[in-house]
């Protein structure tokens, strides 16, 4: 399924955290108060006794506030982006997500200012889940933005925090790099994720230079000279520029659909009016699609309704592709930027 979600696609979530527990503290039993854990408090006795009564793991109806406990639903773990840290950027996502009617556990997990690789970073991040007890146990839905789906995708590679994974939201990720071209494509073939739901977020990383350049070519229409003619054509050529730049950037966004198989249940989703910041500026999206994986869970066995990466899946070649195209992206954002912010600069 894809999607395209304009900016009254979606009710704005609550920012209220008047729901929401915090554990940052230095008291503590967690490592690194450096980390947000939001919890939700606990539902009221009157909101347990009107809500659906919950399945115990032997099937017997739980009728006690116990079994509507903060533990009882997915922990979102959140995996943000380079040079920028979860909070405060995060931080309406995570009282979306700690809010009736989802209530789930957030996890913003700060790397800190050294900003470790991957494997480093994922071993901190195990060792934090270990330590938490039963504020941090599985299921696990892990939600990643930019860089962070380097990260998300190492975590992918432990094998015993993969079975506690149920679903996955990538939000403008694969273009990014930090993950090794060969773990990258592995993942792809073995379709790492199985049937657990996936869910590809993709914002408009060329908002801003496109109404630069729609800046530019109205000054130069407005000044009807032989100069401003010349200007118009090298705008047009920008244009193209971007054009090949949206669709290689599709292209590998789209390209993650197959870290699930063929038949999970999967969407892609784009969001045209939202720069790259789609976590922090429409965290009402985000939220959406991690209900959706929450939905979602364990329906592996139902037919899916998502489209697919448009990889074969077993293709040798698709990692020399896949930094082609990556490589494609960096020529034409070096020609793009150098040509475009010259004449910028001489129009002034």
């Amino acid at each position: 399924m894809s999607a395209k979600l304009g900016g009254d696609a979606l009710a704005s979530p609550s920012t209220s955290s008047s729901t929401t527990k915090i554990i940052e503290d230095a008291s503590s039993s967690l490592p690194n108060p450096a980390h947000k854990l939001f919890l939700p408090e606990p539902l009221t006795e009157a909101a347990v006794a009107s809500a659906p009564a919950d399945k115990d793991a032997t099937g017997d109806t739980n009728t006690s506030p116990s079994s509507s406990s903060l533990t009882s639903s997915p922990l979102v773990i959140c995996f943000h982006g380079s040079g920028e840290s979860c909070s405060p950027s995060w931080d309406a996502l995570a009282r979306a997500l700690t809010a009736a009617p989802l209530r789930l556990r957030v996890l913003a997990f700060e790397r800190g200012e050294d900003n470790p690789k991957p494997p480093r970073a994922t071993a901190d991040l195990l060792a934090y889940l270990a330590a938490g007890g039963e504020a941090t146990k599985p299921p696990y839905v892990l939600v990643a933005h930019s860089y962070g789906g380097a990260f998300a995708r190492t975590f992918l590679e432990e094998e015993a925090p993969r079975e506690q994974v149920a679903g996955v939201v990538l939000v403008e990720t694969g273009q990014e790099g930090g993950l090794d071209a060969g773990v990258e494509e592995a993942q792809y073939r073995r379709r790492v994720l199985g049937r657990r739901p996936l869910s590809v977020v993709r914002g408009n990383s060329l908002m801003g230079v496109e109404a630069q350049i729609a800046e530019l070519e109205a000054r130069a229409a407005t000044a009807k000279t032989a100069a401003s003619e010349v200007e118009m054509q090298g705008l047009r050529g920008r244009r193209e520029m971007l054009k090949a730049w949206d669709e290689e950037d599709e292209r590998l966004k789209k390209r993650q659909l197959d870290l699930s198989e063929r038949t999970a249940r999967k969407r892609y989703v784009h969001v045209p009016d939202c720069g790259h910041h789609v976590v922090r500026d429409r965290p009402d999206v985000v939220a959406k699609e991690v209900a959706w994986v929450v939905e979602n869970m364990g329906r592996g066995d139902e037919a899916g309704e998502g489209e697919d990466g448009g990889g074969e899946g077993e293709d040798d070649g698709e990692a020399e592709r896949g930094e082609k195209g990556w490589e494609k992206i960096r020529r034409i954002w070096k020609g793009m930027f150098g040509m475009l912010f010259g004449r910028l600069k001489g129009l002034r």
